[in-house]
């Protein structure tokens, strides 16, 4: 393995690419002790009881860094430790120790996620946030079903803070809340449903 180019990556580290196709990211103090310049030859024994060692043990503790802040999927935290400079082997074994260690749990982070955000967004909203973060639409679905949103609730909510007059005859003031409440996830029908409900005089909750 030969090192094809070394770029600075602020002032303390440089991103190491080879013409193996294997590129990390190095402290330069690292760099400087393991000889490593444009050219150099990076020996099988030295990447394998060294390097690789090194860059394991900084991917474990960008990880632990990441972790004492906040809960990730493991989506989240495998993107956080890929753009750290990590090579994927490292990550793969740091989110392997992970999970073993319980510091990360999709299931746990759904159901959080899920608790937290179901009396603020509608169930479509909650839905598409977790699959981004990398939680599997079957556990998604199923942790929804069991803690619904209360989306109706959720609706006069913001129909009060909007101000809608379910007497006024502007039907375009009307189609620009529904559109609004459409572009947070909730259906139609449900719209029509709590406008409806505005215009027979329930209680809308403060």
């Amino acid at each position: 393995m030969t090192v094809t180019e070394i770029a600075p990556r602020g002032k303390t580290a440089s991103q190491v690419s080879t013409d193996a196709d294997f590129s990390f990211r190095i402290k330069n103090r690292d760099l400087r002790g393991l000889g490593l310049s444009v050219g150099a030859e990076i020996p099988e024994e030295m990447f394998r009881q060294v390097l690789l060692p090194l860059l394991d043990e900084y991917a474990l503790r960008r990880a632990a860094d990441l972790l004492k802040d906040r809960d990730y999927t493991e989506r989240e935290l495998r993107r956080k430790l890929e753009e750290s400079g990590s090579p994927e082997i490292c990550v793969d074994s740091v989110l392997e120790w992970a999970k073993e260690h319980r510091y990360i749990d999709d299931r746990r982070y759904a159901e959080n996620y899920v608790s937290w955000h179901s009396a603020g967004k509608s169930r479509r909203r909650i839905l598409s946030e977790l699959l981004l973060k990398g939680i599997g639409q079957e556990l998604a679905e199923l942790l929804l079903s069991e803690m619904p949103p209360d989306e109706e609730s959720q609706i006069l909510l913001l129909l009060r803070k909007k101000h809608y007059d379910p007497e006024s005859r502007d039907p375009a003031e009307r189609r620009r809340i529904a559109s609004f409440l459409s572009r947070r996830g909730y259906s139609w029908s449900e719209i029509e449903s709590a406008m409806k409900k505005c215009a027979e005089g329930t209680s809308v909750p403060e």
